[in-house]
């Protein structure tokens, strides 16, 4: 994990997209299938910090354990074991000094097995899901997903649900051909209403491909906008819903959901809100006047887009008809810098409204912040988000990966998390999956003292919340801590996260945290550090 924050990057534009310049690495041919280089900081394969020993039965006193341990680290070479926990049958599970691997491993579990009074030791192995995907640019680059403190921990979430049977709309600059969306793409339509910002020589029409965004000298001669095509709309679908096991690129919070492209932005990356509304109601299912019927009426709606000032009636209109159609609808927060509650739609009423955090899991400096419903990562300039896009400079060319950060960013993440609550729990209400999202929202573990809503969205938590399970348990060393102290540290607040190398860990509680390294073992703080990640270095 990098400790390092995002700096400011911020595009004001009147009634635009919340739209943050392309990153440095720009847009990058397809890559080829096959094996990815493992992210910075990731566990070897088959290391764990755990091993367990069982003892046969009668010989072996519990107060003269610690001795059998002793001797037997001492043999192999390895750091202290202490114990954690009990198995059902007996058993002891001990943690180690940190993470062994190989010959390490093998060594201390040897030398534990060849005391006399133990039955068998073993290592207690980490389990990995079978919900990781293939797609080289999972393991490689998005660490918004992993299961990290900064990350959403998608691969537990991807064991409940993956968004079947669920339809995503993604009112943007339209859609281009990608091979890890074409499979998700339903047939959506065009809302930019004038031929010379759509650049399509007409207006409304059934045909929502992004004819590119990139600004017009005549049409907004001021903009700030760099002068390529940003193919935002394309960005956002990558990240509600690419494709996933597919051995190819990315993958999408809900792989297995459908994107239903809605075209509402074009040239400049300027839409109206009259047309922005008419999407929206489209999307809906509603009816739209010399529009036909939208055979596939989304299950959740998301805007990434943003204009300053209160929320025009026309659009809070068309957010009221889809929340009365039980849609929630998802929108960034922006990227001002500045209180949610000064652009719309993230000051419509209803809105689910989502701030971006960074590489750090703190609030990321552009984003818009305090009256907004959760946060979700939204990367920042030294760790971006990557995504499908294409290789052209203005109008289409070839499909291929970007990197991008903003509110936009976060906001589709947190659509494709009310993708999976919609499969996983169709019976909920708008707001009872806001309920289940905010509920088990964990605290920004990098600071967010300006307010990041609910905090940071933890899909696999509201998953399990949502289903009537118990999302916090406690265990290990955090819960053998806990066990001593419930008192004062009262309820868990949040599940247990873990750096990627396994150490240090951390839970909330109400009263506080409970932090856990390898160098100091398990303590209780009433807050948690800015840099997180330094937890138990100097011990």
């Amino acid at each position: 994990m990098t400790p390092t924050r995002s700096t400011t990057v911020s595009l004001a534009l009147a009634a635009a997209l919340a739209l943050v310049p392309l990153g440095a690495a720009g847009a990058t041919a397809l890559p080829q299938p096959g094996p990815a280089a493992a992210p910075s900081g990731a566990a070897p394969a088959e290391a764990t910090d755990r091993v367990v020993v069982k003892f046969r039965d009668g010989t072996v006193p519990g107060d003269l354990r610690d001795d059998v341990y002793a001797q037997a680290a001492a043999r192999a070479g390895s750091g202290g074991l202490a114990e954690t926990t009990t198995t059902a049958d007996g058993a002891q599970v001990l943690r180690t000094g940190g993470l062994l691997a190989g010959a390490e491993l093998e060594a201390l579990t040897t030398a534990l097995a060849q005391d006399p009074a133990v039955e068998y030791a073993a290592p207690d192995s980490l389990a990995a899901t079978a919900a990781v995907p293939n797609d080289p640019s999972y393991t490689a680059l998005q660490w918004s997903l992993w299961d990290d403190p900064a990350g959403l921990g998608m691969p537990a979430a991807w064991d409940l649900a993956t968004g079947a049977g669920q339809t995503i709309a993604v009112v943007d600059t339209g859609i281009t051909a990608h091979p890890d969306l074409d499979a998700n793409v339903l047939p959506g339509y065009d809302f930019v209403s004038t031929a010379a910002n759509g650049r399509d020589g007409d207006g409304w029409d059934a045909d929502p491909s992004d004819e590119g965004d990139y600004p017009d000298a005549v049409l907004c001669p001021a903009s700030p906008m760099p002068t390529t095509s940003t193919w935002h709309g394309t960005h956002t679908a990558g990240i509600a819903a690419a494709d996933a096991g597919n051995g190819q690129g990315i993958a999408g919070v809900a792989p297995d959901a459908r994107i239903l492209p809605v075209r509402a932005v074009g040239a400049c990356s300027l839409g109206y809100i009259t047309d922005v509304a008419a999407g929206i109601t489209w999307a809906s299912g509603a009816a739209v006047p010399g529009v036909p019927a939208n055979p596939n009426p989304a299950t959740v709606i998301n805007l990434s887009l943003g204009v300053p000032g209160q929320c025009p009636p026309v659009l809070q209109a068309a957010i009221d008809e889809a929340l009365g159609r039980g849609i929630p609808v998802v929108v960034a927060a922006g990227n001002q810098g500045v209180d949610a509650a000064q652009s719309a739609p993230a000051n419509c009423a209803g809105v689910i409204s989502v701030a971006a955090t960074d590489v750090s899991g703190a609030l990321a400096t552009y984003s818009n912040f305090g009256s907004v419903t959760l946060a979700a990562p939204g990367g920042d300039p030294y760790a971006q988000i990557v995504s499908t896009g294409n290789a052209g400079a203005q109008a289409p060319a070839g499909p291929a990966y970007t990197e991008r950060n903003g509110t936009s960013m976060a906001a589709p993440a947190v659509s494709g998390a009310v993708a999976l609550l919609r499969e996983r729990s169709p019976e909920l209400g708008v707001e009872e999956i806001r309920a289940a999202l905010t509920g088990t929202a964990r605290q920004a573990p990098g600071g967010c003292a300006p307010g990041c809503g609910a905090g940071i969205v933890d899909p696999v938590s509201a998953l399990i919340e949502a289903q009537g399970g118990e999302p916090f348990s406690t265990g290990g060393g955090i819960g053998a801590l806990h066990g001593q102290i419930a008192a004062t540290a009262g309820e868990p607040r949040s599940r247990e996260l873990c750096a990627l190398g396994g150490t240090p860990c951390f839970q909330e509680f109400a009263n506080g945290w409970i932090v856990w390294s390898a160098g100091t073992g398990a303590r209780w703080t009433s807050a948690l550090p800015a840099q997180w990640w330094m937890i138990g270095a100097a011990g």
